[in-house]
């Protein structure tokens, strides 16, 4: 069995609404917030980051030389990224509205589709699982993103779009799957070839996280941060 362990970025500094690649630095409460859930987490064999500052950093302070892996980045929100709700009012009241009563469905400009974002990660995570499977690593540790963390929820729990805001996955959040991988080639085949599909051919963010169905992956905890602004 391969445990994996998520963990999103603490609270950061910035008032943003659609955080995606923004420079986004950590709080005093979102550095305590990491510092908590890493000292409650067995050693890892394997440690992954987001290169997102709010991830990276906090993880280069508990853990020597973790893997920097782009693919576990949040999903980029085009024009919108990194700014504040206000700002995005201001610029695009119109769009603002039909995101809020469509988020689904509506494209933000320069944005990443949905379905790609889902797919991204869904590859990425597979590529995980057959690297620790055929290594021997038990433990995998990834600190990411509140949107990373809610498309594998919904893969793995085979759920529907409108579920992704329904879990409250909040800043330092803990989030482990017990993995069990019986082929790890064929995983990783299928992954690859995968990849070089159209977006017509791969059929939508539904089918494209269905492809975590080769292995067995079972939801063992959801768990947020024992600390907030209130402790």
């Amino acid at each position: 069995m391969i445990r994996v362990d998520f963990v999103r970025h603490g609270e950061c500094l910035d008032d943003v609404f659609l955080r995606g690649h923004a420079p986004s630095e950590l709080s005093k409460l979102g550095v305590r917030q990491m510092q908590t859930v890493f000292s409650i987490l067995p050693k890892p064999d394997w440690v992954i980051s987001s290169p997102a500052k709010r991830c990276l950093q906090p993880t280069k302070h508990d853990y020597e030389d973790p893997t920097v892996w782009s693919d576990f980045q949040e999903r980029f929100f085009g024009i919108w990224d990194g700014l504040s709700y206000e700002a995005i009012k201001l610029l695009d009241p119109v769009g603002l509205k039909s995101y809020l009563e469509q988020p689904f469905t509506f494209n933000i400009s320069k944005s990443e589709p949905l379905d790609k974002f889902e797919f991204r990660i869904a590859s990425a995570f597979k590529k995980v699982l057959k690297h620790a499977a055929t290594h021997g690593l038990n433990r995998v540790l990834i600190v990411t993103h509140g949107g990373v963390m809610r498309v594998l929820l919904k893969s793995v729990l085979g759920l529907n779009n409108s579920a992704l805001f329904q879990f409250e996955v909040g800043f330092g959040a803990l989030m482990t799957f017990e993995c069990f991988v019986i082929n790890p080639s064929a995983l990783f085949e299928n992954t690859d070839s995968s990849t070089k599909k159209s977006d017509s051919e791969q059929g939508g963010g539904e089918k494209n996280m269905a492809c975590l169905s080769e292995c067995f992956i079972k939801l063992a905890a959801l768990t947020p941060c024992s600390l907030s602004e209130s402790t």
